[in-house]
């Protein structure tokens, strides 16, 4: 008889299965800027319903609230601007320091409400970087937890991962070296699966010579 699995959002019976690699990345920053480490991090399951994932789909396509969250850095910057114009500064600085402000806030605000627009109407269609894989991996990011120490957690669909041809399309998704993810697709393809999570290793980190970080070369 076919185990019941129970919903990690809902706890209703009735869940799929959905086997997910963890991607963790570190990031070093440094005088010259800033580098990632990736490497592969626990192969688990996560246990969703077709209701819950329906219902995220939904929330994510309405842009109302994408709008609200977007709006927060262009009101901060527009008013700043507005309380720089009441600071009595001389007149030439202050007008300048509200038109960089300002600007800057007006052009970041269409900016966002344009990316808004353009992800909720690739949500609502399925299509793009938003496929029902992709939205499933977020609820999935939702429920599970974002960081392991000073790793930032990324989760893939393992069937995405094993997929060639998605490879492509994860890396633009979740900025992710693509190298790596091949790396990663061909251990999982040639590991057993009772293997798979022994001897995880952490992200390689550069190591710290003269207060100077240098990459170690794999």
């Amino acid at each position: 008889m076919k185990e019941k699995l129970t919903c990690k959002k809902c706890g209703r019976e009735g869940a799929d299965d959905y086997p997910l690699v963890t991607i963790r990345t570190m990031t070093v920053r440094n005088g010259t800027g800033a580098q990632k480490y990736q490497a592969l991090g626990e192969v688990l399951s996560v246990h969703l319903c077709s209701q819950c994932v329906d219902a995220w789909i939904s929330e994510r396509s309405k842009p109302r609230p994408q709008y609200l969250k977007a709006a927060k850095l262009p009101l901060l910057l527009i008013a700043v601007a507005i309380t720089v114009h009441f600071l009595g500064l001389e007149s030439v600085i202050r007008w300048v320091l509200c038109l960089l402000f300002g600007g800057f806030g007006i052009a970041v605000a269409i900016s966002e409400f344009s990316r808004v627009k353009r992800e909720t109407a690739e949500i609502r269609a399925g299509k793009g970087s938003f496929t029902r894989d992709h939205m499933i991996e977020e609820l999935a990011a939702s429920l599970l937890p974002a960081k392991n120490q000073d790793a930032h957690l990324t989760y893939l669909l393992r069937k995405r991962v094993l997929n060639e041809k998605q490879l492509d399309a994860l890396c633009k998704e979740y900025s992710i070296s693509k190298k790596k993810l091949a790396s990663i697709r061909s251990y999982l393809l040639i590991t057993p699966e009772s293997e798979v999570n022994k001897g995880l290793k952490a992200p390689q980190l550069p190591e710290k010579k003269k207060g100077i970080f240098t990459a170690k070369r794999s």
